[in-house]
């Protein structure tokens, strides 16, 4: 059923305003509706079957090497960080619509990261709204920011930072240095009698 709409037109507006107002209003109402097609769009509506979380996620967690290489995490680390921030990114049990558990919102950040894919693929991979995705990522970086940055990024002291340089300059001849924003693998000639030392995560020897 249609529903009916009363327009109360004020005593000052003539015939001619009243008309262009009411046909900005039915115009905005047909954007509206084309924009919200559906509820929950067709697609979507087999997210409990059929998408990733379903059917990749389980397999690679008997597949160490398979759930490193796609999450840039090993399982161990993942189920730690998973306890750690669990409770502060449970859904509301009392939502009408299916909860996304804290594992799933943590497995659909980590690719987010370790990826850089899109909102997009995310949205099909997943199968959950656009807006869905970009707002638990938000809220689960958040929630590791919080709780892990005293942990992990704790103000190093005086003896810290010594400590670090040293490192550097022992095993890099870099002295003075106290950090690195990131690093190169150089190929190279292993050498001999040095078996495995030299070979890293990529394969090759650097």
């Amino acid at each position: 059923m249609e529903k009916s709409v009363v327009f109360f037109i004020p005593a000052k507006m003539d015939v001619a305003e009243a008309v262009c107002l009411w046909t900005l209003y039915r115009r905005m109402q047909r954007r509206r509706q084309r924009n919200r097609k559906y509820w929950v769009h067709p697609i979507l509506k087999n997210r409990l079957s059929t998408s990733l979380y379903i059917t990749l996620y389980p397999s690679l967690r008997n597949h160490e090497l398979k759930f490193f290489s796609y999450f840039r995490m090993s399982i161990k680390s993942f189920d730690d960080l998973l306890e750690q921030i669990k409770l502060e990114i449970v859904a509301d049990e009392n939502a009408i619509r299916y909860c996304i558990s804290p594992e799933e919102k943590l497995i659909i950040t980590l690719r987010y990261l370790a990826s850089g894919c899109s909102i997009s693929e995310l949205h099909y991979e997943y199968l959950m709204g656009k807006s869905t995705a970009a707002a638990l990522i938000h809220q689960v970086c958040k929630v590791i920011w919080r709780k892990l940055k005293n942990i992990v990024m704790s103000q190093p002291t005086k003896e810290k930072w010594l400590e670090i340089s040293k490192g550097f300059e022992q095993n890099a001849k870099f002295p003075n240095c106290i950090g690195a924003l990131d690093g190169k693998h150089i190929r190279l000639i292993h050498p001999q009698n040095s078996g495995s030392l030299y070979y890293n995560y990529k394969h090759f020897f650097r």
